[in-house]
This record gives C-alpha cells, structure tokens and sequence, in this order.
C-alpha cells in the first residue's frame, strides 16, 4: 500500500475499458439489442469501469459498469435527479465478451424498456 503517487517500480494497470475495440464491443451490443447510444464513458481508473448513455421508448437510460463491484447495472432516469434500477447483472467474465452478454440480456429482458 502507497499514499499518494505510484512508486515508479510499479507498472500501470491496463484499463480495458479505454480501448477502442472494447468501447466498439459494447456500442455495436447496445446497437444490436435496438439501442442507439449517446455516450460511452470509459473511468480513467484500474478498475474498468464505464458508463453508456441512451434513450429508449422516450426515456433515458444507462449501463452502469462498476469494475470494483463486478456489476452491471441498468438504470433509468426519475424526473428529478435519481435513477430508478431497472435490472443488474454479473457477467461470467469481465471482459468484453462477458460484458456484451450481460447488456444483452439486461436489455433483452422483457419490462426493463419502461
């Protein structure tokens, strides 16, 4: 354990999350399922968190990675400032094929399109 900056001896993590061909993945998966994306957001952490931002049947939605957690989440928004959780999973790996399953039936799933 460290505080503050990384020792120099330690190497960077790989964010998988920022690379082009898992962004690509996971927009091309929403695409797939009839969701046209409006963001995707990769954290700029070890972790491999990201965000994707939507809209479906008139209302805004988002997959929610939480690379710590191991959990993805779909959410919806309120008409103040809170997301109601329509559904979440954990993929069976977490890379972008586990991933892509995942989002596929989170969004699949028959009453998570409110």
């Amino acid at each position: 354990m460290w505080i503050g900056r990384r020792p120099p001896g330690l190497p960077e993590a790989e964010n998988p999350a920022a690379t082009e061909a898992f962004a690509s993945a996971i927009t091309d998966a929403c695409a797939a399922c009839g969701v046209e994306v409006d963001d995707y957001i990769a954290a700029a952490g070890p972790y491999g968190s990201w965000l994707v931002r939507f809209s479906r049947g008139g209302r805004r939605q988002r997959l929610v990675w939480n690379g710590k957690a191991g959990r993805l989440v779909l959410e919806q928004a309120t008409a103040g400032i809170d997301w109601d959780e329509l559904g979440a999973a954990t993929p069976a790996t977490r890379d972008a094929a586990g991933c892509v399953a995942a989002l596929t039936d989170l969004l699949r799933t028959p009453g998570n399109e409110s």
